[in-house]
């Protein structure tokens, strides 16, 4: 007999119908010994979107398994509609500055007397846009990647999706109430099935919801919980009845994986007002959820939850503010604490990817199964590895170095084109010469980028950017061959007339000097990421010119001018993609790797300033200095 039934909810972006329930399905069957056959997705569907199907795997009777049945609420199509009607979503960069408009707005309310200014909100603007522009030219980097057969994944359109996704659940009414609707339907239609088969059982229930759809499936959760009338927001009858409720009653545990619960709470507040969540447990070790005296629900046990997320994954995060937000409103219903059942892991390579590579990971569902499906007591929590964290977290940062040791290597073999053999030093070691003129520019770029993406107090960042230059700039001075340095360096020497420098000395103090001064640009315009990046590669163009033109003047470089010319625009637009993501990098590790964004917005809502990470730079409530974070 079946007693159990899982139910999954998919998340954001362009959906199989009965892709995410055979995912999920196929997990569970991975438990079998031997494993069960992976089915086709015509085992779990029914064709009709609005109505819902319980799949059962070909488990023998003694299997576990064999007890459960398969479901999915689907709403992809909902969006999709929207998508393709393009005359309802807001553009992406236009959006996000909506966003930072109301967390700055929330923070003005909640804390009046708090430190940061407009434009420091300004410049929250200028990294969303930043980081938007990032992923578009992102996505044609890893378009290549994935013909050359390297690796496949669509960073842009998945962040898109999440961004249309999050609109219509978060600022369109009538789609949150038409997708919240299809959920509580689906999960009726499911009671109302098993006991029309079962009609003196009543099923457990456990909902495995990914991404977006953990935000409408703990909506539609509190919604039934708080006895909240739901309809067809289509229904154009007078008399709308609403759908049948009771399956709450039957809910068992709850499954989040890369969950944003957490932001959809401090960014937008006002879609969990109004809830009746204040709940007491009873002597029987259920919960009570009471109106005037009488009890209007009883469920038999809280629901047990989990949630589960991949520091590399951009969009799921620790859920304690959903954890707050349960206790200030009373909410006893769920078996859930940030210690105990929240779970943080580093286990995926790429960061980004991390968001869809839960389903492949059996650890994870293997010990919601063994401690919430089919308790075994022995449940083992998905491991963290230490060394995918250092290894996630280096990815971007060496394709960021890479880009910059391309972009020296296409103007280094254009411009060192020798007359005679005189000038031979300058090909000495050609390939310690790239590494340190990379590492140099590399240094430029961080020093010069800091302070377009952080609030600056102090001399903290800017001791980091001097640090930052000196490890490309020390190595040039102490190793890079005194040909390549006099060669880059020499139309430089005249500014240090004035000094005894050693002779063997000159060209690379003038070399490293005119790199200091490059990166020196990014501390002199106004914080605004994308003039920040204008001025840096126009002061750095303007250099390279010097050198090139004074190359060229000489008789130094003996090859034709316009194969220069075209080196020095690939120089440049690999550089520029090099700024780009150095830029998406840090600005990934520092707010949102560890959640610090998210946690400084609870802050907020906590009516606390958040005060400097000695790490992360934000994040730490002035009147806590030890809450962690």
């Amino acid at each position: 007999m079946m007693d159990k039934i899982i139910v999954a909810i998919h998340g954001i972006g362009s959906q199989l119908r009965s892709g995410t329930i055979r995912s999920v399905a196929h997990r569970f069957g991975d438990r079998s010994c031997p494993p069960l056959p992976v089915m086709p997705l015509g085992f779990f569907n029914i064709g009709n979107t609005a109505e819902v199907r319980v799949s059962r795997l070909d488990a023998k009777a003694n299997d576990p398994l064999a007890r459960i049945g398969f479901a999915e609420v689907f709403w992809a199509d909902i969006p999709e509609q929207v998508v393709k009607a393009n005359d309802t979503l807001e553009e992406t960069k236009a959006w996000g500055r909506t966003v930072v408009s109301r967390a700055e707005a929330a923070y003005r309310d909640n804390v009046p007397d708090g430190q940061l200014k407009a434009q420091d909100f300004q410049l929250g603007v200028g990294i969303v846009e930043e980081i938007i522009e990032t992923i578009d030219v992102m996505e044609n980097l890893l378009a290549v990647a994935a013909k050359m057969g390297v690796f496949k994944f669509e960073l842009a359109p998945l962040l898109r999706d999440y961004v249309g996704d999050v609109q219509l659940v978060t600022d369109f009414p009538f789609y949150r109430e038409k997708i919240l609707y299809r959920f509580h339907s689906a999960l009726a239609q499911i009671v109302k099935a098993f006991k029309q088969l079962y009609p003196d059982h009543t099923p457990e229930i456990y909902i495995v919801a990914h991404s977006e759809g953990t935000v409408i499936s703990f909506l539609g959760l509190l919604e039934a919980l708080s006895g909240r009338a739901v309809t067809d927001p289509e229904n154009t009858l007078s008399v709308a009845v609403p759908v049948d409720a009771s399956w709450i009653d039957c809910v068992r545990g709850y499954m989040t994986i890369g969950s944003p619960i957490d932001k959809h709470i401090v960014l937008w507040p006002k879609l969990w007002k109004g809830l009746q969540l204040q709940s007491h447990l009873d002597g029987s070790g259920g919960v009570a959820f009471d109106t005037a005296g009488q009890t209007r629900l009883k469920l038999k046990q809280p629901i047990k939850w989990r949630n589960y997320y991949d520091y590399g994954d951009p969009i799921g995060f620790q859920l304690d503010a959903a954890v707050e937000f349960l206790h200030e409103n009373g909410c006893q219903a769920f078996e859930f604490d940030t210690r105990r059942n929240d779970f943080g892991f580093s286990r995926y390579w790429l960061p980004g990817k991390a968001h869809n590579d839960y389903w492949q990971d059996p650890q994870v569902f293997g010990h919601f199964i063994e401690d919430v499906v089919l308790p075994t007591g022995k449940a083992v929590p998905p491991e963290s590895s230490l060394f995918v964290d250092k290894v996630s977290t280096l990815i971007p940062y060496v394709l960021t170095f890479a880009l910059h040791w391309a972009a020296v290597f296409v103007l280094y073999k254009a411009v060192t084109q020798v007359p005679d053999t005189q000038a031979a030093p300058v090909f000495d070691r050609l390939p310690l010469q790239i590494a340190l003129l990379s590492g140099l520019l590399m240094s430029i770029t961080v020093a010069a980028r800091l302070p377009r993406l952080v609030k600056t107090n102090g001399i903290r960042w800017e001791l980091a950017a001097l640090l930052a230059f000196l490890l490309g700039a020390v190595p040039c001075m102490w190793y890079l061959p005194a040909g390549a340095a006099d060669f880059f360096g020499d139309p430089f020497t005249g500014l240090l007339s004035w000094f005894d420098i050693r002779p063997a000395l000159v060209g690379k103090t003038a070399l490293v000097i005119a790199a200091f001064a490059i990166a020196l640009s990014g501390w002199l315009v106004p914080r605004r990421p994308k003039i920040g990046r204008q001025v840096l590669i126009g002061f750095g163009t303007a250099v390279i010119a010097v050198i090139v033109v004074n190359r060229l003047a000489d008789g130094s470089v003996q090859a034709p001018v316009w194969p220069v010319l075209l080196a020095g625009l690939a120089f440049l637009y690999l550089w520029w993609l090099g700024i780009l993501l150095f830029d998406l990098t840090f600005v990934w590790h520092r707010y949102i790797r560890r959640s610090v964004a998210v946690q400084t917005l609870l802050q907020w809502t906590r009516h606390k300033d958040a005060r400097p990470h000695s790490m992360m730079g934000m994040g730490r409530p002035k009147s806590q200095p030890g809450h962690p974070q």
